[in-house]
């Protein structure tokens, strides 16, 4: 594990500024674990509904995990007002307990927004003050995902919808780079993030883009407090130690510069850990999503993706890495 100087952000203290942000239907304790392992200074839960929580849905529940995974974890919860906020977090407190609540103010797909949640409450700053102030109540730190907003569409500007969050109690706000109308397309805007961080110096921490040790480099090099690692994590397996590696930080150069065999190694190990703690169904699909960011320019990785595609199973899977490997 990269070792690194730890510091607090938002009320709590962190190993690093690199961050594992949440990724729908992969940010499991397994793959938390694999991230933490190579330097996540911070990892988050899947992106949780309060609302399912409070319906006792097992699959929801079942995405908040065990009191004795390593800290700090945040947990992200989506809902459409405060009152549903409160009691999808209160529940989720008699399960377990995390550094912080952060709330979901940028999810900006339909089947949330449709629901009062994700980004649609930047529609609605009243109701998501209240959702902040009223989650505070409960004693964590309180952290706010949300977008830059679009003056066309939006009755506050980011600025000031960053300055409502805040006046409300909010310890820590995460900002992408995007409008919720992009949703994931285009590039993020970098510029206007950096440029929050510095009007809210010591509580932005910044989302978007985050691919390459340049991306976070700018990123933090501007004021922000973490830089978080998403889709970028699915890019380059391996994309948080080589930041961490630039960033000054002792790592293990296997880490920042591995080697196939070592890739292949670290991805049969977690789907392994993966087949034991959350099934055989899902160490394929977090298995063959890693996959895509390993081995790039290698001989014979293209055919190699392509065979394990096929796979409808670990153990299949795991033989045909196997025998890469070898």
């Amino acid at each position: 594990m990269p070792e690194s100087k730890g510091y607090r952000a938002g009320g709590v203290d962190v190993r690093s500024p690199i961050w594992l942000a949440p990724l729908a239907g992969i940010t499991t304790r397994t793959f938390r674990d694999f991230h933490r392992e190579l330097g996540a200074g911070l990892v988050h839960t899947e992106m949780v509904s309060a609302v399912g929580l409070s319906y006792k849905n097992k699959k929801t529940g079942n995405m908040i995990g065990d009191d004795d995974e390593p800290r700090p974890v945040v947990l992200q919860l989506f809902a459409p007002d405060a009152d549903s906020l409160m009691r999808g977090a209160e529940l989720a407190y008699k399960m377990r307990r995390f550094d912080a609540l952060e709330i979901n103010m940028a999810c900006p797909m339909p089947k949330v927004t449709k629901r009062c949640g994700g980004a649609s409450l930047l529609n609605h700053p009243e109701e998501a003050s209240r959702m902040v102030s009223s989650l505070k109540l409960l004693g964590s730190p309180v952290w706010v995902k949300l977008r830059i907003t679009d003056k066309r569409v939006h009755p506050l500007s980011t600025e000031n919808f960053c300055e409502e969050m805040l006046s409300a109690g909010a310890d820590l706000l995460i900002l992408h780079g995007r409008t919720p109308a992009q949703r994931y397309e285009g590039s993020a805007d970098k510029a206007a993030v950096c440029e929050m961080s510095a009007k809210f110096p010591g509580v932005l921490a910044a989302s978007g883009d985050c691919f390459t040790p340049e991306d976070a480099m700018k990123y933090l090099d501007a004021g922000c407090v973490a830089a978080l690692a998403a889709r970028g994590v699915m890019k380059d397996a391996f994309v948080i130690p080589k930041i961490l590696h630039a960033l000054g930080v002792d790592v293990d150069e296997k880490l920042w510069n591995p080697s196939p065999a070592y890739q292949i190694g670290a991805l049969i190990e977690a789907g392994r850990a993966a087949s034991s703690r959350e099934g055989g169904p899902f160490a394929r699909i977090m298995a063959q999503r890693m996959l895509s960011g390993l081995l790039k320019g290698l001989p014979g990785a293209s055919a190699l993706r392509s065979s394990c595609s096929t796979c409808r199973d670990w153990p299949s899977l795991e033989k045909i890495l196997t025998e890469f490997r070898a």
